[in-house]
C-alpha cells in the first residue's frame, strides 16, 4: 500500500499517466474515443479537463489536432501540446466559431462546473465553436452531490440535438450490468443552420 502511495506521488510531481481503471474510463478510452479518432471529419478535438489518468489521451488522437483546457494551471503538465489555462466558459478567446469538431467533457459538471451561468455560458461557448454538426460529449454522475441540476434544463443543451452515437446505440449511455455505476455518457451534436 505504501509502495503504491508512493508511485502515485512521484508519477503525479514528474506528470506521468496513470490510467484509472473503472469501467466507464475503459469505454471512454477503449470505445469512444477510439471511435472519434477513426472519424475523418474529426479533425480538431478539445478535451476539458486534465489529469494524470488523462494525459495519453492524446495518443488516441494522435491524427488529429488535439487540445485541451484547464482552469487550474498546475494541470498544465497533463495537458496536450495545445494547452488552455482558462475556463471551459472563455473557448471563444481561444477558437473561432464552428473551428472545433468535438468537445469531450467528461467528470466536469458537478465536479467544479456547478453554477448554472457558469455552466450555460461553457455549454454555449461549446456551442459556438463546434462545427455544424460537431459533436459535445458530457460525462457526468447522476448522483445528488455531483448533480447540481438536470442537464436537460439548460437553455444552451436545448440548441444541441442529441447525437445516436452507434457504437452503443443510442444517445445516453449508461452502465446496465452494475447497479453503482452513476456515471452518464450524453452525446449531443450541433444543429446544422439549415435544421
Amino acid at each position: 500500500m505504501i509502495l503504491q502511495k508512493a508511485k502515485v506521488l512521484i508519477s503525479t510531481v514528474m506528470g506521468w499517466d496513470i490510467p484509472i481503471e473503472n469501467h466507464e474510463r475503459r469505454l471512454l478510452e477503449q470505445e469512444i474515443m477510439p471511435y472519434f479518432a477513426s472519424q475523418i471529419d474529426v479533425k480538431k478535438v478539445l478535451f476539458v479537463g486534465c489529469g494524470s489518468y488523462t494525459k495519453h489521451y492524446q495518443k488516441i488522437f494522435a491524427r488529429q489536432e488535439y487540445w485541451t483546457i484547464d482552469i487550474n494551471p498546475l494541470k498544465r503538465v497533463y495537458g496536450a501540446k495545445h494547452h488552455i489555462v482558462d475556463s471551459m466558459s472563455n473557448l471563444g478567446n481561444y477558437f473561432q466559431p464552428q473551428e472545433l469538431d468535438l468537445i469531450i467533457c467528461n467528470g466536469v459538471f458537478g465536479w467544479g462546473l456547478n453554477e448554472r451561468e457558469a455552466v450555460e455560458s461553457a455549454f454555449s461557448a461549446s456551442y459556438n465553436c463546434l462545427r455544424d454538426r460537431g459533436i459535445l460529449l458530457i460525462g457526468w454522475d447522476d448522483v445528488p452531490e455531483h448533480k447540481p441540476f438536470a442537464l436537460e434544463t439548460l437553455d444552451s443543451i436545448t440548441k444541441f440535438q442529441p447525437y445516436h452515437f452507434p457504437p452503443l446505440n443510442t444517445w445516453r449511455y449508461n452502465n446496465p450490468h452494475d447497479s453503482e455505476d452513476h456515471h452518464y455518457y450524453d452525446f449531443y451534436q450541433k444543429r446544422a443552420n439549415r435544421e
